[in-house]
Protein backbone atom coordinates (compact mmCIF):
# COMPACT_ATOMS: atom_id res chain seq x y z
CA UNK A 1 0.00 0.00 0.00
CA UNK A 2 3.00 2.32 0.63
CA UNK A 3 4.38 1.85 -2.57
CA UNK A 4 1.13 2.94 -4.01
CA UNK A 5 0.55 5.89 -2.02
CA UNK A 6 4.21 6.88 -3.02
CA UNK A 7 3.03 6.34 -7.14
CA UNK A 8 0.02 8.93 -6.38
CA UNK A 9 1.64 11.58 -4.56
CA UNK A 10 4.63 11.52 -7.41
CA UNK A 11 2.38 11.45 -10.14
CA UNK A 12 -0.06 14.26 -8.14
CA UNK A 13 3.83 16.44 -7.75
CA UNK A 14 4.53 15.43 -11.70
CA UNK A 15 1.03 16.89 -12.76
CA UNK A 16 1.05 19.79 -10.75
CA UNK A 17 4.82 20.80 -11.67
CA UNK A 18 2.88 20.41 -15.65
CA UNK A 19 -0.27 22.52 -14.54
CA UNK A 20 2.56 25.16 -13.52
CA UNK A 21 4.47 25.26 -16.49
CA UNK A 22 1.60 25.23 -18.64
CA UNK A 23 0.52 28.51 -16.82
CA UNK A 24 3.44 29.51 -17.16
CA UNK A 25 3.75 28.97 -20.61
CA UNK A 26 0.12 30.82 -21.05
CA UNK A 27 1.56 34.11 -19.34
CA UNK A 28 4.08 34.55 -21.62
CA UNK A 29 2.03 33.53 -24.68
CA UNK A 30 0.12 36.02 -23.82
CA UNK A 31 2.69 38.91 -23.28
CA UNK A 32 4.45 38.02 -26.51
CA UNK A 33 1.00 38.10 -28.17
CA UNK A 34 0.21 41.73 -26.70
CA UNK A 35 3.54 42.96 -27.45
CA UNK A 36 2.92 41.69 -31.05
CA UNK A 37 0.00 43.92 -31.11
CA UNK A 38 1.80 46.85 -29.70
CA UNK A 39 4.44 46.38 -32.64
CA UNK A 40 1.92 45.86 -35.17
CA UNK A 41 0.16 49.25 -33.84
CA UNK A 42 2.87 50.85 -34.38
CA UNK A 43 3.98 49.94 -37.63
CA UNK A 44 0.28 50.69 -38.43
CA UNK A 45 0.78 53.98 -37.67
CA UNK A 46 4.20 55.18 -39.06
CA UNK A 47 2.53 53.54 -42.35
CA UNK A 48 -0.16 55.70 -42.09
CA UNK A 49 1.94 58.63 -41.49
CA UNK A 50 4.29 57.92 -44.62
CA UNK A 51 1.54 57.31 -46.51
CA UNK A 52 0.24 60.72 -45.42
CA UNK A 53 3.42 62.32 -46.03
CA UNK A 54 3.66 60.74 -49.67
CA UNK A 55 0.28 61.69 -50.87
CA UNK A 56 1.18 65.64 -49.86
CA UNK A 57 4.27 65.69 -51.22
CA UNK A 58 2.70 63.75 -54.47
CA UNK A 59 -0.24 66.55 -54.20
CA UNK A 60 2.76 69.52 -53.86
CA UNK A 61 4.31 67.87 -56.81
CA UNK A 62 1.40 67.86 -59.28
CA UNK A 63 0.21 71.31 -57.95
CA UNK A 64 3.61 72.42 -59.22
CA UNK A 65 4.30 70.79 -62.33
CA UNK A 66 0.48 71.12 -63.33
CA UNK A 67 0.36 75.06 -62.31
CA UNK A 68 2.86 77.89 -61.84
CA UNK A 69 6.55 75.81 -63.12
CA UNK A 70 5.39 74.25 -66.28
CA UNK A 71 2.90 76.66 -67.81
CA UNK A 72 5.82 79.13 -66.54
CA UNK A 73 8.08 77.13 -68.96
CA UNK A 74 6.13 77.06 -71.65
CA UNK A 75 5.49 80.46 -71.42
CA UNK A 76 8.66 81.15 -71.40
CA UNK A 77 9.50 79.07 -74.94
CA UNK A 78 6.39 81.21 -76.16
CA UNK A 79 8.17 84.82 -75.45
CA UNK A 80 11.82 83.99 -76.39
CA UNK A 81 10.40 82.42 -80.01
CA UNK A 82 8.42 85.57 -80.18
CA UNK A 83 11.15 87.06 -79.89
CA UNK A 84 9.32 88.94 -76.42
CA UNK A 85 12.67 88.69 -74.70
CA UNK A 86 16.23 88.91 -75.03
CA UNK A 87 19.00 85.60 -74.99
CA UNK A 88 20.17 86.80 -71.33
CA UNK A 89 16.56 86.76 -69.28
CA UNK A 90 15.67 83.96 -71.58
CA UNK A 91 18.87 81.65 -70.04
CA UNK A 92 18.46 83.10 -66.69
CA UNK A 93 14.88 82.17 -66.27
CA UNK A 94 15.11 79.38 -68.21
CA UNK A 95 17.81 77.86 -66.10
CA UNK A 96 15.42 78.97 -62.73
CA UNK A 97 12.74 76.53 -64.29
CA UNK A 98 15.18 74.39 -64.80
CA UNK A 99 15.57 73.78 -61.05
CA UNK A 100 12.60 73.95 -60.27
CA UNK A 101 11.93 70.63 -62.46
CA UNK A 102 14.95 68.85 -61.28
CA UNK A 103 13.58 69.69 -57.86
CA UNK A 104 10.30 68.12 -58.41
CA UNK A 105 12.33 65.07 -59.83
CA UNK A 106 14.51 65.19 -56.89
CA UNK A 107 11.03 64.50 -55.06
CA UNK A 108 9.80 62.13 -57.14
CA UNK A 109 12.61 60.18 -56.54
CA UNK A 110 11.78 60.37 -53.11
CA UNK A 111 8.40 59.82 -53.26
CA UNK A 112 9.17 56.47 -55.32
CA UNK A 113 11.23 55.53 -53.00
CA UNK A 114 8.84 55.62 -49.79
CA UNK A 115 5.90 54.08 -51.72
CA UNK A 116 8.59 51.20 -52.26
CA UNK A 117 9.14 51.18 -48.75
CA UNK A 118 5.46 51.12 -48.06
CA UNK A 119 5.39 47.77 -50.38
CA UNK A 120 8.02 46.12 -48.56
CA UNK A 121 5.90 47.15 -45.21
CA UNK A 122 3.15 45.53 -46.57
CA UNK A 123 4.28 42.34 -47.52
CA UNK A 124 5.95 41.85 -44.16
CA UNK A 125 2.62 41.86 -42.40
CA UNK A 126 -0.27 40.62 -44.21
CA UNK A 127 -2.77 41.20 -41.66
CA UNK A 128 -2.20 45.32 -41.91
CA UNK A 129 -3.95 47.43 -44.19
CA UNK A 130 -4.11 51.09 -44.71
CA UNK A 131 -6.34 53.49 -42.22
CA UNK A 132 -9.41 53.65 -43.77
CA UNK A 133 -10.28 56.40 -45.71
CA UNK A 134 -6.91 56.71 -46.95
CA UNK A 135 -5.86 54.72 -49.66
CA UNK A 136 -2.12 54.23 -50.43
CA UNK A 137 -1.16 55.68 -53.94
CA UNK A 138 0.18 52.72 -56.11
CA UNK A 139 3.70 52.95 -57.31
CA UNK A 140 4.30 53.56 -60.84
CA UNK A 141 6.95 52.83 -63.11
Amino acid sequence: MSRLIRCNIVSELGIEKVVVELNSFRQRTAMIKEEIAKVSRALNERAGQLNDLVNKSLGQLKEQLGGTTLSGYLSLQGRYQSGDMNDQDYTQQKDYYRGELQNMIRKLDESKKLMMIMAQLDSRSPGAQAPPGQPRPQPTQ
